[in-house]
């Protein structure tokens, strides 16, 4: 059994084809939970995108969708064992099919972010990283049509996907009040890109994070952003 330890809960990701990583850590860490009551998980995996949102904001109700029911069944079950058991209800089946009847103030996504790229040939692999460009259309589309006037589209993606991302964004009546680039590191630039997507015009708050040293060792802004969340202390040099 795999289990990666936070310090107000616990993620089991033995049956999950993607672990937690990095990405998930600061994305987790940057989503704008406070104030917002209803929120939807796109692609929840694990639960952590979830569990982190309920740290920050304990008021949250959440709809968690997962495609795989083995993750499912594993996000159920981390979530019944977090702090907040009665908050997330994970629904096991594909976003598409998904009909809610209310939008949501939340919206937050790490969806699969390879396009019509190479696959690995393992289903499970494979559904969970790639993605047609159709097909993310249409999860843009569909994700601005569920998201309330007053709400906020968080996602993350690499960052060479920034420009495409942007345009299907204005096509849907999406518009970027932030944007976060991520660096693995000083000279790999532009790694990945979190971008918040709201319906009201709003002045655009652009920043960066980094998240390793080129020591290898973990930067300022990663440790200062994820501290709350970590259960070991980055801060300590090894």
């Amino acid at each position: 059994m795999t289990i990666f330890r936070f310090q107000q809960f616990d993620i089991q990701q033995s049956d999950n084809p993607l672990k937690v990583g990095t990405d998930s850590m600061v994305f987790g860490a940057l989503i704008s939970a406070l104030g917002k009551t209803r929120a939807l998980d796109i692609g929840a995996g694990t639960g952590i995108l979830s569990l982190m949102a309920l740290q920050q904001n304990p008021n949250l109700q959440i709809d968690a969708i997962e495609i795989h029911d083995a993750a499912a069944r594993e996000c159920s079950l981390n979530v019944k064992h977090s702090p907040w058991p009665s908050s997330v209800i994970v629904h096991s089946l594909d976003f598409f099919s998904f009909q809610p009847s209310e939008t949501y103030d939340l919206i937050f996504s790490n969806p699969p972010f390879y396009m019509d790229g190479l696959k690995s040939g393992v289903e499970e692999q494979d559904q969970a990283k790639h993605m047609s460009r159709t097909s993310f259309s249409s999860f843009i589309c569909k994700a601005a049509v569920l998201l309330s006037d007053q709400g906020i589209f968080s996602i993350i993606i690499p960052g060479e996907q920034r420009a495409f991302l942007l345009e299907l964004g204005e096509q849907n009546g999406l518009i970027p009040i932030r944007i976060v680039s991520i660096h693995a590191n000083e000279q790999k630039l532009n790694k990945r890109v979190i971008i918040e997507f709201g319906k009201i015009p709003s002045e655009l708050i652009s920043s960066e994070l980094i998240i390793r040293n080129m020591d290898g060792s973990y930067h300022d802004s990663y440790i200062e952003r994820t501290k709350s969340f970590h259960f070991t202390d980055l801060s300590k040099k090894s």
